[in-house]
């Protein structure tokens, strides 16, 4: 009996450890973390893309706001929808017309995902390490300017672990892309996440806060032989519901197809809610 007493405690202490506050996860790099059964998370991302000239291209900037929609179907099982609006100007210089501008806008592709988390660890309040695998499919979105012309699916895993004020994620994730042209080739992301919590603390009202510092490593290599390594700082305000974040990305490596304009630099801010 007393042994039985003595489990709940620490499991009991163990899910406090973890939830408060709530554990955030990395900003451009996905987490081995799903909500609680029943419990959603509501991601509003905005990112501003500044790129070189290319070809006949002089400059190019797009930006995007990225709505994500997380539900825990179970404890180790939630279901992840995506969906971008994008808005991109080109600034060009056309033979015998001159310069000229254009700009777009429209609906990305959609994305579905499961993630299911198969393996976890719980050594003592704030460690943990989980594993999860992911799967899901890329709709097109029929947005001409912005949509592919094919259904893809995606397959990956994510590892995480935390360790009190220190935590890791790494990610891998393949496309296999059906279309045509340059749809055809499939694509492989990795990601690498390094957080440390900085400060925290609760206020007034008793609301739990942190405040923490990423750094992440993001990369994505396509079978047609390009390859874009982005270094990513940035910093997190972590409350009970609320997210705020920003980040920085930075090309460290840029192997791109002729006339494909490199990027400069890609800003991005956004907000998380939980409940």
């Amino acid at each position: 009996m007393t042994h039985l007493r003595l489990r709940s405690l620490w499991a009991g202490a163990i899910a406090l450890g973890l939830c408060a506050p709530v554990i955030a996860g990395p900003i451009n790099t996905n987490a081995a973390l799903t909500p609680r059964k029943g419990g959603a998370i509501f991601r509003l991302q905005y990112r501003y893309t500044e790129a070189g000239a290319a070809g006949n291209i002089m400059h190019v900037n797009s930006s995007s706001v990225i709505g994500t929609f997380v539900y825990g179907i179970t404890e180790d099982l939630a279901v992840i929808f995506s969906a971008p609006y994008v808005n991109r100007q080109v600034d060009r210089v056309v033979p015998r017309f001159g310069r000229s501008e254009a700009a777009h806008d429209g609906v990305g592709d959609l994305t579905f995902m499961l993630k299911y988390r198969f393996w976890q660890r719980d050594d003592a309040p704030g460690h943990t390490m989980r594993w999860a695998v992911l799967g899901g499919m890329n709709f097109r979105s029929g947005d001409s300017d912005f949509s592919s012309d094919s259904y893809d699916p995606i397959i990956g895993t994510v590892f995480t672990i935390r360790r009190d004020d220190l935590f890791f994620d790494v990610d891998l994730l393949y496309q296999l892309n059906t279309g045509r042209g340059r749809f055809s080739d499939d694509a492989l992301r990795y990601d690498a996440s390094l957080a440390l919590r900085l400060f925290s603390g609760t206020t007034q009202r008793d609301m739990a806060w942190e405040f923490n510092a990423v750094a992440e490593l993001n990369g994505r290599y396509v079978v047609n032989g390009s390859h874009e390594v982005f270094l990513s700082p940035g910093v997190q305000l972590v409350t009970d519901q609320l997210i705020l974040e920003t980040s920085i990305q930075l090309p460290v490596i840029q192997d791109l197809p002729t006339g494909q304009p490199e990027t400069n630099y890609r800003i991005i801010t956004g907000l998380r809610f939980q409940w």
